[in-house]
């Protein structure tokens, strides 16, 4: 049974308001030690909770907080945002003064169309629905990096648009993951890749990457990608690194 240990209240913070909505402890009374502090921006409190809830199958803390202003002060550090990929609920993130890029983890709601547009704040796993399979999937994606945090050989959870080419075969795909090796992507389309491909993709905070892989594994729509050596490895081991610390509030 899912423990409310702290009742809903209102805190007044200044001229604006943020709502730490209740502390969902494990649902089966063991916690992790890790703790969440899950900011809800542009989104139904309700809706905040039910996603908050999701991080109870991994047995962590959470504190959801709903964000009612970029202005909105909160005293401790807020480790994880769900926000609908909308250009007010963006600009609000990019304002605020608790968003740390490369630190706070990122659950945007929206499409692909979407997630490509503001792929540059760092979105860290795609909501395409508010159903409980994709907030699992979600927190899924996720959770090590809470847990475990992210390593020099580790992939880092980020979504961003790809371009595959190759034989004359164009395909669109969203990444779920990447390292300096390689990366995870889900494709728009079912299409038998060839043994060699061309991939062309930005990432966050650094340039855009023109890359040849090789498919290792498909499930489904995802498939997992090996990058064949190039001069770009010290660069993306050093995008990797800088996201070491992503969801932690120590």
């Amino acid at each position: 049974m899912l423990l409310f240990v702290q009742e809903a209240m209102v805190e007044k913070l200044g001229t604006h308001t943020a709502v730490p909505a209740r502390r969902i402890a494990a649902s089966n009374g063991n916690s992790s030690g890790h703790r969440v502090t899950l900011a809800g921006l542009e989104i139904d409190s309700k809706l905040l909770l039910k996603f908050a809830e999701s991080f109870k199958a991994f047995n962590f803390d959470v504190w959801p907080v709903e964000m009612k202003s970029p202005n909105t002060r909160h005293a401790g550090a807020i480790s994880a945002c769900v926000l609908p990929l909308n250009q007010t609920a963006v600009s609000s993130l990019r304002r605020s003064g608790w968003f740390l890029p490369r630190r706070t983890l990122l659950y945007g709601i929206g499409d692909w169309s979407e997630a490509a547009r503001f792929c540059d704040i760092g979105i860290n796993a795609l909501l395409e629905t508010t159903t409980d399979l994709s907030f699992r999937t979600a927190v899924s994606t996720t959770q090590s990096v809470i847990a475990r945090g992210i390593g020099a050989y580790a992939r880092v959870p980020i979504v961003t648009a790809v371009t595959i080419k190759a034989e004359g075969i164009a395909a669109r795909g969203i990444t779920r993951n990447v390292g300096h090796g390689g990366m995870a992507v889900t494709l728009s389309r079912n299409v038998s890749l060839p043994d060699e491909i061309h991939l062309d993709f930005s990432l966050p905070g650094t340039r855009q990457f023109s890359l040849r892989a090789s498919p290792r594994w498909y499930s489904g729509l995802l498939v997992g990608l090996r990058f064949q050596p190039s001069k770009s490895e010290k660069i993306l081991r050093k995008w990797v690194g800088e996201y070491s610390r992503l969801g932690k509030q120590d």
